[in-house]
């Protein structure tokens, strides 16, 4: 669905990612991790035509990103980025009206079929008690679910997500996560989310690309990826890899230095 072809990406002068080569089929879930400063919001910058790459080429479903105009790649792909700032308090169906601005004609005004698929995003996202709320009211798992709901009624093919869990607490991590997986598997939604949790983006994801130094380290499955060898030379950190009892996935435990 989405394939990267010996991209090479930054900004102005100074190049993050390097001759970066992967692809993601649909219907997949996938985590890109790293440490700091590996290049992984770049990546996804890169992937949604944020900025525009040095060398090499993007695909999406066997088309040139580059020939692909804006308004369409809206219509295929939404983004949930880390911090959303609104400077107006914008009432949560309002909110997630926005995101059907790539499907509107004319002036710019909804119609009762755009409504309607706001409403559907919202639910879909257990959020429709929430349409009449403001924005700036609500905490910050509800706000997530609801920035979600306005990327998921632009009805994209693939989403990305940029550390969407970076503000919530263990039970919402795992809700959200929980709502993630459940769209993936009623709707086929591609998903793609830039992870620092190692243990998060092993439970939730079918796959993994390792970034280091702006280079793919390695791309598989969680217990191909988390393998502690690995860890301990992208991170520099001494660790100790088990596999969850209940699920089997494998988990990565710090190891205290004395």
């Amino acid at each position: 669905m989405l394939t990267f072809s010996k991209v090479s990406s930054g900004y102005n002068d100074v190049e993050i990612l390097s001759d970066v080569s992967f692809n993601i089929k649909q219907g997949a879930v996938v985590g890109i991790i790293g440490p700091n400063g590996a290049g992984k919001s770049t990546l996804l910058r890169t992937a949604t035509k944020a900025i525009t790459p040095f060398g090499g080429e993007i695909f999406l479903q066997n088309r040139s990103l580059a020939e692909i105009p804006l308004k369409e790649i809206a219509r295929s792909m939404a983004v949930v980025t880390q911090d959303t700032a609104f400077m107006f308090p914008f009432k949560v169906i309002d909110l997630v009206l926005l995101g059907r601005i790539p499907y509107m004609k004319g002036l710019g005004f909804e119609s009762k079929g755009d409504l309607r698929i706001a409403l559907e995003a919202l639910e879909s996202v257990d959020a429709s008690r929430l349409k009449d709320r403001f924005i700036d009211e609500l905490s910050s798992g509800e706000r997530q679910r609801v920035i979600i709901a306005k990327a998921l009624s632009q009805r994209p093919k693939i989403l990305f997500l940029d550390e969407p869990t970076a503000h919530l607490d263990i039970c919402h991590q795992v809700e959200m996560f929980r709502m993630l997986t459940k769209l993936n598997k009623e709707s086929g939604l591609t998903i793609v989310s830039v992870l620092h949790d190692l243990n998060l983006a092993s439970e939730y994801c079918d796959e993994l690309i390792l970034l280091s130094e702006g280079k793919i380290k390695i791309k598989g499955a969680p217990k191909e990826v988390l393998n502690y060898r690995i860890i301990e030379e992208v991170y520099k950190t001494l660790v100790i890899v088990k596999d969850n009892p209940l699920t089997g996935r494998p988990h990565v435990f710090l190891v205290k230095n004395k």
